[in-house]
């Protein structure tokens, strides 16, 4: 396990399925992630949160993970909002989904997605988003994460 010396990362999750939760707050343990995390679990609340950091003076989420079919608010209006966003415009987004569709992995990119991640069937290959997260954020930190 690698073990993070840096300030952990502020880390949105926009996904309603608690499993899922659970097995991405995993793949940041294993992958030595240390993180804050802060989850929602539909499109509107996602969007409440991010009103909350450009009304006030907290410092955006460093990562967003989302899922594409939340309720309430899609994943690509929350992409849209986010990419709007005087506070959190240049938040690191990984979209996480069971949809391996072209069309969706293209207008995910489309939209402002850093990357792209389809939910496998296996808890290993789960896991990757670990270090997907850490690549990830490593890029838009500029540093070693």
């Amino acid at each position: 396990m690698k073990i993070s010396h840096v300030a952990p990362l502020t880390l949105l999750l926009v996904e309603d399925n608690p499993a899922d939760v659970f097995l991405v707050k995993e793949a940041m343990r294993e992958e030595g992630l240390a993180c804050e995390f802060h989850a929602v679990e539909d499109g509107e609340k996602a969007m409440a949160f991010m009103d909350r950091m450009d009304a006030g003076d907290e410092a955006p989420p460093d990562l967003l993970l989302l899922d594409l079919n939340v309720p309430r608010k899609s994943g690509d209006e929350v992409l849209v909002r986010i990419r709007k966003s005087p506070k959190c415009s240049n938040v690191a987004i990984i979209v996480i989904t069971s949809s391996d569709s072209p069309h969706d992995r293209q207008r995910a990119k489309e939209l402002g997605a850093d990357e792209y991640f389809r939910k496998p069937a296996n808890l290993e290959q789960f896991m990757e988003l670990g270090k997907l997260a850490r690549r990830v954020t490593e890029k838009c930190r500029g540093a070693v994460v």
